[in-house]
């Protein structure tokens, strides 16, 4: 029992490892170049990555949205692999660091909706209803 005690001590801290070293993979741009970064480590990227959420990922430092959409990363900028922005650091030891992904902004924050002022807010949606005649049929 103390062995097998021992073997799910060793496995769920190796599991733990694993864990941590995919979160620190990803892409990086220097220099107007993309790197890809392994477990802290970075190498030049040889030719653009798709990414399974259908995210494109370029050599020149572009990330390519499903719908078109190219968002070019920032010099010392990077993304993880899902293709979400992210900005790196250098820990201690001299391997790279990927934050957390940036959240992005709710297109509700961004736009506001124009508020009706007096009688038109009050008015709207008061009809009586579907296919009736919102006043006199007939004018007398």
């Amino acid at each position: 029992m103390r062995v097998f005690t021992s073997l799910l001590f060793i496995f769920l801290l190796a599991l733990g490892y694993r864990t941590q070293a995919q979160a620190n993979d990803g892409f990086q741009r220097r220099d107007g170049t993309m790197y890809v970064v392994r477990n802290g480590e970075i190498r030049p990227m040889p030719h653009d990555v798709h990414l399974p959420n259908g995210r494109l990922i370029t050599r020149d430092g572009f990330v390519v949205q499903r719908d078109g959409r190219r968002i070019e990363l920032r010099d010392g900028q990077g993304c993880t692999l899902l293709g979400e922005e992210t900005t790196i650091s250098r820990r201690p030891d001299g391997h790279l660091q990927l934050a957390s992904a940036v959240a992005p902004v709710p297109a509700a924050a961004r736009y506001q909706a124009a508020v009706p002022r007096g009688w038109q807010g009050w008015l709207r949606g008061r009809g009586k209803g579907k296919f009736k005649h919102k006043g006199k049929k007939h004018d007398d």
